[in-house]
């Protein structure tokens, strides 16, 4: 176990970066820590009209694509039922909402939070954001497993798989509503 605690000690970052998220112990990945920063709440009409900030091409480095919580009336829930929790990393805020107006109107008054997630020390557009995009998606799949949306519960039947991290931090800021301050997959998962 000396050998262990030797390892611990050095833990070190990814690549030798000032990358302070993505830890590893010898070749072994331990922690993915995420700060994902929340903003609203927005009517869906607000967020579809004022959520469009895509960005310029070829970089498409806009504001508005991200994670999004939406909350609202439902029969199994009470008036704040967490409803629904998706990402927005190919399309903006706005036109990934637009697809959801058809169910909106029958859950009735719908409130929206949007999530935004940038680290520059990972993100960036020299892969074309691909980074950045498996980080929003792995953050997805580790909320809808932890939170269990009522429109989104079916695919939460399994856990997530962790893109060979051994945990996954979450940490909200912002106007989060609902969620804890911090989500630990696997930990949070088990009790």
């Amino acid at each position: 176990m000396d050998w262990l605690r030797a390892e611990r000690r050095q833990v070190e970052t990814l690549g030798g970066r000032a990358d302070r998220t993505t830890h590893r112990i010898g070749r072994v990945r331990v922690m993915l820590e995420l700060p994902i920063t929340w903003g609203g709440p927005y009517s869906p009409a607000r967020a579809v009209a004022e959520l469009n900030d895509g960005g310029l091409a070829p970089a498409y480095e806009g504001e508005d694509y991200g994670l999004y919580q939406i909350y609202g009336r439902h029969i199994l829930g009470d008036r704040n039922a967490l409803l629904y929790i998706g990402e927005a990393t190919e399309q903006t805020f706005s036109a990934r909402l637009r697809e959801h107006q058809t169910w909106l109107v029958q859950e009735y008054p719908v409130r929206i939070y949007v999530g935004r997630m940038y680290m520059p020390q990972r993100h960036s557009a020299r892969n074309n954001w691909g980074r950045w995009k498996s980080d929003v998606l792995l953050a997805e799949r580790v909320l809808i497993y932890t939170y269990s949306p009522h429109y989104t519960s079916g695919s939460s039947t399994e856990p997530p798989k962790l893109d060979g991290n051994g945990k996954v931090v979450l940490r909200h800021a912002g106007e989060r509503y609902r969620l804890r301050k911090r989500d630990v997959a696997p930990d949070d998962w088990y009790w």
